[in-house]
């Protein structure tokens, strides 16, 4: 089934419009605004970790990580996109990558690909809210003028736009210099612009994260004495291949560099405590620690562990899209909680939102929600029971509660491509299947398509109220979504009969009861 977007509406779109603000406003007072760390590793597995079940038993221990779990909020169902750059785009927009043009990792340089300067992102909106921000690391949203970190929103940066990957470019069988341009380090800011600051390489590359620690620290230290609240952004390069460690991890721990470079991985987060702690900073700093994706399975024996759950980087199963993740912040989450309720890279944005008191704009839907009073313990469970998952422009799954529901799987035959059609829809229980090796859609459970549908219809107003962004596109476009197994005339009547009651509803809300009958209202 392809959707095709069109005009919604107006009173639905002021219905929709109205729901956003209303979720969005703040729970805490705009004055008490926490300045905000968010570190994330690079196609690091949920097993990798010590308190994931990893740690030691992967050759490396991770004290500095673990120990930062046991002071915040731990979650095992914390969900993201099926690579980098969908991830990487989905925690600086709030949204979807398939909504953002940004559905698969950004190509060489000058290629028109990355977010588009239209949308509004995290660093933007803590910019609105007051805060000094900075990024230091991979920023791999976009490669060219106007899609670049200080283009969007921040202060300062220091990194590199593409992949680690291309660190390797040179040393392949075939390669030849001058067919492309060399790959560099940026560094700048948002008032002057921005330079190259040495060349990436393999060279290089085990001193990357070195660096973007060194750096880090020295802006903390500018910034307790700026006085402002600020929003560091540190996307780390550890532990994607080529895992290179540096010198003075290489060999530490005599079981390859993988380990080396996992032990490494949790010494730098170690350093960035550290220098909270000593600059008097950590009691007023919410902390995030997560992984952007699973492991590749390509990258043996420099490879990550998945733990319990099947799949590697780039697909939508488990292994690949739920990662660790954990929150500190003092005073206001409880230290030690641990939680498997679903929450998504989706959610940072809107949550954020919250803390610091700003509202998001109301010109585009927003897939994350609010975790604020879940995170603070206000609410007993999280604000979702549910995700969708895509690949390109494909809907492939749907994660609701305890279940997950696909619609394509992983081809057999990687040379036709890595998704297969299916010719009916699979669904496992991933809570005692984690391995997802029972498929239960024939024993009756087929019933999964109803929330499915429910979660599939209102990504479909929106795209008719706020369509798409073509990948290299700036501004939305009209744009298609596929989701096998719905028929279109369906989903029509599906959506038809939704805009009626939508309709309804804000009649007689609008009118204080005195045009229709309360929708809401339970039948005796």
């Amino acid at each position: 089934m392809f959707i095709k977007p069109k005009q919604v509406q107006a009173v639905f779109a002021r219905c929709l419009i109205a729901g956003v603000a209303l979720a969005m406003s703040p729970l805490l007072a705009a004055s008490d605004k926490p300045n905000v760390v968010f570190m994330l590793s690079d196609n690091l597995g949920y097993g990798d970790l010590g308190v994931y079940g990893g740690g030691i038993i992967r050759g490396a221990a991770t004290p500095r990580i673990d120990a930062l779990a046991a002071e915040g909020m731990r979650f095992t169902n914390f969900n993201v996109e099926a690579e980098c750059t969908p991830s990487r785009s989905a925690l600086m927009t709030g949204r979807y990558a398939v909504r953002s043009g940004t559905t698969r990792a950004v190509p060489l340089p000058g290629i028109p690909q990355g977010m588009a300067p239209w949308e509004y992102t995290m660093a933007e909106m803590f910019k609105d809210a007051g805060y000094d921000t900075a990024i230091f690391g991979k920023w791999h949203i976009g490669a060219s003028e106007g899609r670049f970190p200080t283009d969007q929103g921040f202060d300062y940066w220091w990194g590199f736009p593409n992949s680690t990957d291309v660190a390797r470019f040179p040393t392949v069988l075939g390669f030849e210099e001058g067919l492309m341009p060399k790959f560099n380090f940026y560094e700048g800011t948002a008032e002057d612009g921005l330079d190259k600051a040495g060349e990436y390489s393999l060279a290089s590359r085990p001193f990357v994260d070195d660096e973007i620690v060194s750096r880090a620290v020295a802006y903390l230290g500018d910034a307790k004495q700026n006085g402002k609240p600020f929003f560091l952004y540190l996307p780390f390069s550890l532990v994607h291949h080529p895992s290179l460690p540096h010198p003075n991890f290489d060999g530490k721990t005599g079981q390859g560099r993988f380990a080396d470079a996992l032990a490494e991985h949790d010494y730098r987060v170690g350093e960035i405590l550290d220098a909270l702690d000593e600059l008097g900073l950590t009691e007023n700093t919410l902390v995030v620690y997560a992984s952007d994706n699973g492991p590749d399975r390509a990258e043996f024996p420099h490879i990550g562990d998945t733990g319990p759950y099947r799949g590697y980087l780039g697909t939508v199963h488990e292994g690949s899209v739920r990662t660790p993740m954990m929150l500190r912040w003092p005073g206001k989450v409880e230290p030690g909680r641990v939680t498997n309720d679903i929450v998504a890279i989706h959610d940072f944005m809107p949550t954020f939102a919250a803390i610091v008191g700003e509202e998001l704009p109301d010109d585009r839907s927003y897939d994350g929600v609010n975790q604020l009073p879940f995170l603070t313990g206000a609410a007993p469970e999280s604000a979702r029971d549910a995700l969708l998952f895509f690949h390109d422009s494909t809907l492939m799954a749907m994660k609701w509660k305890q279940f997950k529901l696909y619609l394509k799987r992983e081809s057999p035959d990687r040379e036709d491509g890595r998704y297969a059609d299916l010719w009916a829809p699979e669904a496992f229980n991933v809570v005692i299947d984690p391995k997802e090796t029972n498929n239960i859609a024939g024993d009756g459970y087929l019933w999964l398509l109803s929330p499915l549908l429910s979660e599939v219809l209102p990504f479909m107003y929106s795209l008719e109220e706020h369509g798409l962004i073509q990948p290299g596109a700036d501004e939305r476009t009209e744009g298609t979504v596929t989701i096998p197994f719905f028929k279109q005339s369906l989903v029509d009547a599906s959506l038809d009969e939704l805009k009626k009651q939508a309709i309804k509803k804000k009649l007689f809300e609008l009118s204080g009861g005195l045009i229709g009958e309360d929708p809401s209202a339970k039948p005796d």
